[in-house]
């Protein structure tokens, strides 16, 4: 039996490990480039990159560790372009000097306020623009009246007024301020009746109201105001009818100190803004409302007033005034005195022209006219009391030389004989706000203070109740030249001594400062003096009485 070769044992385990080798390297590429996940590192070898030869089987002799395969190359990169050289550039030109500009400053912005364009500023309307620069107050007023006349005789004899519902003011204003020192007013009144006739000059605007421009600079402390104004005479002369304690005006200021209350001309005024001290001075027309001047002449009028306790600061006394005016002008056979009536409009002293037979011709129309220099001069007290109560009153002096001319309907007139007016009145006032207080409507007595923009605000609207009471006398006579070779008959109604005593109970109640309803009580009394041709003569009693109501609405 022959013993098997050596050299065939040992050839089968060699090629049985060479196909254990070829299957392994095949695994190990396989797994390299597969997708799936990979497998749980804890099984595996601490270096994967080397394939693990499996363990020979057991009762196999140990083989020699094979020799690994060697690794296979990566594929060559290819080598990136070279880079593209730019062409040589031409040298650069340097850039031309620019011209030198002179900076432009940033537009002016003006500062806007956050506050409304339109509104109410301290009770007025307004309309303004974004600076300031232009502000409007759209105003007006309407006064309603009615008038019930009380007399125990005849009232046809005594040329009582009728009972009657009137439209006494009707007015479209419109101020403003342009800038920071420029302020005007505009003022039409649809209620203002034409002239009485046989004036010699026609009215120049017969509508026209407050109409001005005026100048502040230094807020209220100098004002220069050109226009029509109310005439800087007497306290109540420099106080709108917006504003009084009464329906009108007394029988001191409206029917003798005053009559004609507007004029045309120039006023410089003012008044420190703690209401120290007031003053004006005016040069005008002297010819009233509406009317051009008449001659060559012009009037000078002035009023003055201090606050003596304001020096001391806030107190009770504060406001209280002493103060007084003065006034003088020459005429040359100007305007007609103005007639002089009651607040409800009766005339107890009439200048309109007559009917008489002169000097043997009969239907001779006449009248008095104003001729000469015309002086007058005022007092003044004002003590509003903590602005609850108060006292008020003036006292009023005037002299007016007088002529006594024939007129045709309208023209100058040829003097006949010279005649004078001469004498004085006054009043005197208490009052009470049974609710509320004067700051409803603000200190209006004798300023006249313009409108101004203030900082936008609401405030409620406010109730007040105030009671005032007045006496009021007057004592005046129109006398003329008796030397003078002439006949009239009968003579001027004007001619005599007229004396009047009144008494006024006012109530008003205010609704804010813009709405008022007004009753007022007059009791008057004439007493025709002496003289023959005494102007109250065709009375046949000589108390009247008044009961007068109003609504009025003042924007």
């Amino acid at each position: 039996m022959t013993t098997p070769s050596p050299i065939k044992v040992h050839r089968r385990p060699l090629a049985v490990a060479a196909c254990l080798l070829s299957l392994g390297v095949s695994f190990v590429a396989r797994a390299q480039t597969s997708t799936l996940p990979p497998t749980d590192i804890s099984k595996q070898h601490p270096n994967p990159g080397t394939a693990v030869p499996p363990s020979p089987p057991p009762g196999l002799p140990p083989e020699s560790e094979p020799v690994p395969a060697a690794p296979v190359a990566p594929a060559p990169v290819p080598a990136p372009p070279p880079p593209e050289v730019a062409p040589p550039m031409a040298p650069m030109t340097p850039p031309a000097t620019p011209p030198v500009v002179p900076p432009v400053p940033p537009p002016v912005v003006p500062s806007v306020s956050a506050e409304p364009l339109a509104g109410i500023s301290d009770g007025n309307a307004f309309l303004r623009s974004l600076n300031n620069e232009f502000i409007l107050f759209p105003n007006g007023r309407l006064q309603v009246d009615s008038y019930l006349f009380g007399y125990s005789g005849d009232k046809n004899k005594a040329k009582i007024p009728n009972d009657t519902f009137l439209l006494r003011r009707a007015r479209l204003e419109l101020g403003g301020w342009i800038g920071s020192f420029v302020y005007f007013w505009l003022a039409g009144d649809f209620a203002l009746g034409p002239p009485a006739a046989a004036a010699p000059v026609a009215p120049s605007n017969i509508g026209t109201t407050d109409d001005f421009v005026a100048l502040a600079p230094w807020n209220n402390l100098a004002i220069l105001q050109v226009g029509q104004f109310d005439g800087p005479f007497t306290l109540e002369n420099r106080t709108s009818d917006k504003y009084f304690d009464f329906m009108e005006r007394s029988i001191t200021v409206r029917a003798f100190g005053i009559p004609d209350n507007k004029e045309m001309g120039a006023m410089l005024h003012g008044f420190s803004d703690n209401r120290n001290y007031y003053y004006s001075l005016a040069v005008v027309n002297g010819d009233g409302q509406n009317f051009k001047n008449a001659d060559r002449e012009f009037d000078w009028m002035g009023r003055a007033w201090v606050a003596p306790f304001s020096f001391t600061g806030d107190g009770p006394l504060h406001d209280v005034e002493i103060g007084g005016s003065l006034w003088t002008g020459d005429r040359v056979n100007t305007l007609a005195p103005t007639s002089q009536t009651t607040q409800a409009g009766f005339t107890f002293l009439n200048f309109g022209p007559f009917t008489t037979t002169y000097n043997g011709t009969a239907n001779t129309t006449m009248q008095m006219r104003q001729v000469g220099r015309m002086n007058a001069a005022a007092g003044e007290i004002n003590a509003p009391i903590d602005h609850k109560y108060g006292v008020r009153g003036e006292f009023v002096w005037r002299h007016s030389p007088l002529s006594e001319e024939t007129i045709a309907s309208s023209g100058p007139g040829t003097i006949v004989r010279a005649a004078d007016l001469k004498g004085y009145s006054f009043y005197g006032e208490a009052w009470v706000w049974l609710l509320g207080d004067d700051r409803i409507i603000g200190d209006q007595q004798g300023l006249e203070p313009f409108l101004r923009y203030k900082k936008f605000g609401v405030r409620p609207i406010q109730d007040g109740l105030m009671v005032a009471a007045r006496y009021e006398h007057l004592d005046e006579t129109v006398t003329a030249d008796q030397t003078s070779p002439v006949t009239i008959g009968p003579d001027s109604p004007a001619l005599g001594k007229t004396i009047v005593d009144s008494g006024e109970l006012g109530v008003n109640y205010w609704h804010s400062k813009r709405f008022r309803a007004t009753f007022n009580y007059v009791l008057n009394h004439f007493d025709q003096g002496s003289d023959a041709n005494g102007t109250v003569k065709v009375l046949t009693s000589p108390w009247e009485q008044e009961f007068l109501f109003r609504l009025a609405v003042a924007l």
